[in-house]
């Protein structure tokens, strides 16, 4: 039971995570950082240029999409080999 529980809080993490980190480099928000006024000049625009902020996106989609693995390695591949029998018996050990 506790095993599945945990299971779950890391799906919830995987997609919490990934989809904060694809939308909130897009926003407003990130211009308006007040940890940026601490960082140098070169520094800066390069955290606010485009290709820093698609890096961003890019590992808020690695995220959602480990989070998509583990469903699918957890629900869907187990009931293709085996047919029967509970898809999560493997997280109760």
């Amino acid at each position: 039971m506790f095993n599945r529980l945990l299971f779950f809080v890391y799906l919830l993490y995987c997609f919490e995570v990934g989809l904060f980190l694809m939308i909130f480099p897009w926003l407003e928000l990130w211009d308006q950082n007040s940890l940026l006024n601490y960082l140098s000049s070169p520094l800066r625009e390069a955290v606010l240029s485009n290709y820093f902020r698609g890096a961003v996106s890019g590992l808020g989609l690695a995220n959602v999409t480990l989070g998509l693995w583990e469903v699918l390695r957890v629900f869907v591949l187990p009931q293709r080999s085996a047919k029967s029998g509970d898809s999560l018996r493997h997280l109760e050990s």
